[in-house]
């Protein structure tokens, strides 16, 4: 925030709020409108965070998230605490612990102006009511924006998506431990899927087989919290649609990640199913050469324009002077999906560092001859890059 130029923070992207605080800011934020929760981080170290969470889930928030100053919004969810008061009838306790609260008050969803002004109430305790505060803009939604200005017309608002991602670029040791956890269990998924390719086998049969031993796999590694899978498979000679039935001669494109937690693997193989041909040959030699010649550069302070650049000249150079893939790849964890910033991309300035995990590819949808995958996923060491996956990152013949 200081090389920012900025006083505070404020997360509003309910992602954001799980990962900085490790508590859900409760249900009406899946509506991932702004109002219903916030967490307010100043940057100076002394002050206190504050949250606005929904009413019901207030106490909860405040145990996990380890935030004393939670202010609560109202939602629509009717409650009463009869806590030690079993003994009375239960229309008297009811009224009694509500006989403070004005009737017909809950609002349909919840009550954005009085989560505006909560937060309001945060800034101006912190003495930030003319202060630059960044706000999480990438994930604002337009209707909302003005909403900020009104109820605290004083703060000068900042783009603050960026330093949110750069802080959530480097993954702690239990981050990278479910990244790596999912991977591996997604990998065992593939090896069950490649012994079990069958002439006829459909694409919906090819995701199930794969999603079912992953899923097993992760439970059987020890895989706490929720777990969820997702997978692009395609047969054959369109690339990049599902495809199939699978016959001989068809590539097999296989990108698959486990969500464990929250954070979500990606890697990918393919192979070639009872045969292969020059084309597929020559498409799949290029894209591993590009691999390898990117890959080396996988190394803490490496640019990664700098392994954009390297990928690309060598896929150019080994026979296809037009390709042009926008990036090969981009770091994980616990985004809205799979991909998440910084890119591996020609524009992209940032350099690695020990800490982050990177998911890098280098893919090819060519319709007529099929879809062409090497993906990885590395962790970022000050040595150098690991990956999570064993399989070979040769174009592998099945059957």
């Amino acid at each position: 925030m200081a090389a920012a130029g900025l006083d505070a923070l404020v997360l509003h992207d309910p992602g954001t709020i799980r990962w900085a605080t490790c508590a859900h800011p409760g249900i009406a934020t899946s509506w991932r409108r702004a109002g219903a929760g916030f967490v307010l981080v100043p940057a100076d170290p002394n002050e206190p965070l504050g949250a606005v969470v929904g009413d019901l889930e207030a106490e909860r928030f405040r145990s996990s998230a380890g935030i004393t100053d939670v202010s609560t919004v109202p939602i629509w969810v009717e409650t009463a605490d009869l806590t030690g008061l079993t003994d009375m009838p239960v229309t008297d306790a009811v009224s009694w612990v509500h006989a403070d609260r004005m009737i017909g008050l809950r609002p349909g969803t919840f009550d954005r102006e009085k989560g505006m002004a909560r937060l309001s109430d945060l800034v101006n305790q912190r003495r930030l009511a003319t202060a630059r505060i960044g706000l999480e803009e990438a994930l604002l939604p337009l209707a909302d924006a003005p909403a900020f200005r009104a109820a605290m017309p004083g703060v000068a608002w900042h783009h603050g998506s960026r330093v949110v991602e750069r802080m959530r670029m480097i993954k702690t040791p239990d981050e990278q431990a479910k990244l790596m956890l999912g991977a591996r269990a997604a990998e065992q998924g593939v090896l069950v899927l490649k012994a079990s390719l069958r002439t006829g086998l459909t694409n919906a049969e090819m995701v199930e087989i794969w999603k079912t031993a992953a899923l097993d796999a992760a439970r059987m590694l020890g895989a706490k919290g929720p777990i969820d899978a997702w997978a692009y498979i395609s047969i054959g000679p369109d690339g990049f649609q599902p495809g199939g039935p699978l016959i001989e001669g068809d590539s097999i494109k296989v990108d698959v990640g486990l969500v464990i937690d929250g954070y979500s693997s990606d890697s990918a193989r393919t192979f070639m199913f009872r045969g292969d041909n020059d084309s597929a040959r020559t498409i799949y030699s290029a894209l591993r050469r590009g691999f390898d010649a990117g890959r080396q550069l996988l190394m803490p302070g490496a640019k990664l324009s700098e392994i954009h650049r390297a990928t690309l000249s060598t896929i150019q150079s080994a026979g296809f002077p037009t390709y042009a893939r926008g990036h090969f790849g981009h770091s994980v964890g616990a985004s809205v999906w799979s991909e998440e910033w910084p890119f591996i991309a020609s524009d992209e300035e940032t350099v690695l560092e020990s800490g982050m995990v990177m998911a890098f590819e280098t893919p090819f949808y060519v319709r007529g001859v099929g879809g062409f995958m090497i993906e990885d996923q590395f962790t970022i060491t000050p040595h150098g890059a690991n990956p999570a996956w064993s399989l070979p990152l040769d174009l592998e013949v099945i059957g």
